[in-house]
């Protein structure tokens, strides 16, 4: 990369995204105004939060500003698009069904703790699977793609030894967001939040009373009985009938 591309300068916006390991996600209820069951709640990128950053400007700690996204978010959201995964594979290459948006936003908007997007989800294979990813906690990561105009400072500075610099991200822009599989930042623990599925766990008989854990159990492997595996079957079926009775799909 050259001197040029590498200056992070307000005159030369740069390409950026960013992967977070979930900080929160909620499919809103009709207590919230959205009973479809499929509107989503979940913060884009977390602010004030100094992560580790390693990539082609160098290796430094990266703060985003709460400010950040306030001009880009002033010309309106209805160009901002919301895709699975960026629109790519599990190995980084284009998809061709992943290009399709899976929603569209209903609110974008910073708050005290980050960047919050209310989106509400297309009825399509691709958005139906999405969308039964985070009824089941599958879903790891939110991400968000857009252009890089000011940072404090300009330049990621070089250093030698002792603690990395910090480069605060004061405007960017937004391209795209939505959910990912793999957040490349962050080793946070997942916090699904979930609230009335939630309660049907709570009130399905097949379930154990306790609250689900953060990471789902994946499921019996192929060297547990036959029995076990039996179990956990009556308990997604008890679930997703429970799940049918409460209207959401």
């Amino acid at each position: 990369m050259s001197t040029s591309e590498a200056n992070i300068s307000h005159t030369e916006p740069v390409a950026y995204a960013r992967s977070w390991a979930l900080d929160g996600i909620e499919i809103l209820r009709a207590a919230d105004g959205h009973g479809d069951g499929r509107t989503v709640k979940a913060y884009a990128t977390p602010f004030d939060v100094p992560t580790e950053i390693t990539d082609a400007h160098g290796h430094y700690m990266e703060v985003i500003d709460r400010k950040a996204f306030n001009r880009t978010l002033s010309h309106g959201i209805d160009r901002v698009g919301v895709f699975y995964h960026h629109g790519l594979t599990i190995h980084g290459t284009p998809s061709d069904l992943g290009s399709i948006p899976i929603g569209s936003p209903i609110e974008i908007r910073p708050d005290g703790k980050g960047l919050l997007t209310v989106t509400r989800y297309n009825q399509s294979p691709m958005a139906e699977g999405v969308l039964e990813a985070i009824r089941n906690g599958d879903i790891r990561g939110y991400s968000f793609r857009g252009r890089i105009i000011q940072s404090n400072p300009n330049r990621v500075p070089k250093t030698r030894g002792g603690a990395l610099p910090t480069v605060r991200r004061t405007e960017l822009g937004l391209t795209e967001y939505g959910p990912t599989p793999t957040p490349a930042y962050r080793d946070a623990s997942i916090e699904a939040i979930r609230s009335a599925l939630q309660e049907i766990l709570a009130s399905t008989p097949a379930w154990t009373p306790d609250a689900p854990p953060a990471t789902p159990d994946p499921g019996p492997g192929a060297e547990d009985p036959p029995v076990i595996g039996h179990s956990v079957r009556l308990k997604r079926l008890a679930f997703a009938q429970a799940v049918r009775e409460r209207g959401i799909r």
